[in-house]
C-alpha cells in the first residue's frame, strides 16, 4: 500500500477537517485533479473550490455479468469510477456518487470474492472487492472518515438506498416462482427494490421509487404487494445485500485480469 501524505505526519485526529482543508488548497491537490480530469473520456467538471483528492486506486466491481476492473477516485465530497481504458492512462463511463449519500458496509468475504465491500447510494449500489484485506481496510477507513467529513459530522444513513443486483450467475430459475427457468427466450430482470432475479412474468407490475427514478420502476409481484400495503421495513427479502442500474449493463468488455497496483492514498487516514 502506498501512502503520499504531504501535509503534516502525526497531526491530532482532532484537527481531521483542517488537514482535508490543507490538502485542498495544495498545488499538488490541484495537478492531481486536472490529471483524473484529463484522463476520463468526456469527464465532468471536477475541480471545485474546497475539493481533495484524497486517494485513488483500482478495484474489481461485481456487475450484473461478472466483476469489472474500475478505477476509483476517492474525493472528500465525492466519489469518482470509471471503466479502464488504458491502465493508469484512460478512463471512461465517468460515475460520480456524493459521499453524503452513501453508505459503507461491513467487509464481506467469500471465495470468488475476498476482501470485498458493498457500498450504497440512493442509486446505485455494488460490491467492489481490493487486492488484499489490508488494502481493503485502508480504503475502508478513508472512505468512513470522508463520508463523515462530507457529512458534517451527521452519520445518519440515508434509509433510500438502491438494492444490489444479484448477478445473472446465480439463478437458472425465477427467484420469485421457483419454477420459470431462462433461456435465450426467456430472460432475466431484476426487481429493483429487492435486487433478485426474476422472470417476466413476476415482474410485469411497476412502483414509484422516488430515490432511484421520476417514472415508476420494474419490481416483483412480491414487492409491489408489500410496497401497496406500505410495508416498507419489510419489502425486501432478508437476503444478501443487494439499483436500477446497480450492475453497469454495458456489455461486454473482454476479459481483463485485475492489476494488482497498490492503492495511493495522499494523507495519512489519521490526519482526515
Amino acid at each position: 500500500m502506498t501512502s503520499a501524505n504531504s501535509n503534516g505526519m502525526g497531526r491530532s485526529p482532532s484537527i481531521k477537517e483542517d488537514g482535508l482543508a490543507q490538502l485542498s488548497r495544495s498545488s499538488e491537490n490541484a495537478k492531481r485533479i486536472k490529471n483524473v480530469q484529463d484522463k476520463f473520456v468526456n469527464s465532468q467538471n471536477l475541480q471545485k473550490e474546497g475539493r481533495a483528492l484524497v486517494g485513488e486506486g483500482i478495484l474489481m466491481k461485481v456487475c450484473r455479468k461478472k466483476p469489472k476492473q474500475r478505477a476509483f477516485f476517492l474525493f472528500n465530497d465525492i466519489l469518482v469510477y470509471g471503466q479502464v481504458v488504458i491502465s493508469g492512462r484512460k478512463y471512461s463511463q465517468q460515475k460520480i456518487i456524493p459521499l453524503n449519500e452513501i453508505q459503507i458496509s461491513a467487509p464481506m468475504d467469500s471465495a470468488e470474492n475476498p476482501y470485498a465491500w458493498l457500498i450504497k447510494s440512493p442509486k446505485k449500489s455494488f460490491i467492489v472487492r481490493a487486492n488484499s484485506d489490508r488494502e481493503r481496510q485502508e480504503w475502508l477507513a478513508h472512505l468512513e472518515r470522508c463520508i463523515r467529513y462530507a457529512s458534517g459530522g451527521n452519520n445518519t444513513p440515508n434509509s433510500a438506498v438502491a438494492a444490489h443486483w444479484v448477478p445473472d450467475d446465480k439463478a437458472d430459475t425465477c427467484m420469485h416462482c421457483h419454477t420459470s427457468k431462462f433461456s435465450a427466450y426467456n430472460r432475466r430482470h431484476h426487481c429493483r427494490n429487492c435486487g433478485i432475479i426474476v422472470c417476466d412474468t413476476c415482474s410485469k407490475k411497476r412502483f414509484l421509487l422516488p430515490h432511484l427514478d421520476a417514472k415508476p420502476v420494474r419490481v416483483c409481484d412480491s414487492c409491489y404487494l408489500k410496497l401497496n400495503n406500505h410495508d416498507m421495513d419489510d419489502s425486501r427479502p432478508n437476503q444478501r445485500d443487494r439499483t436500477a442500474d446497480s450492475s453497469d449493463s454495458d456489455g461486454d468488455e473482454g476479459t481483463s485480469q485485475y492489476s494488482p497496483v497498490p492503492a495511493t492514498f495522499y494523507q495519512n487516514v489519521e490526519n482526515i
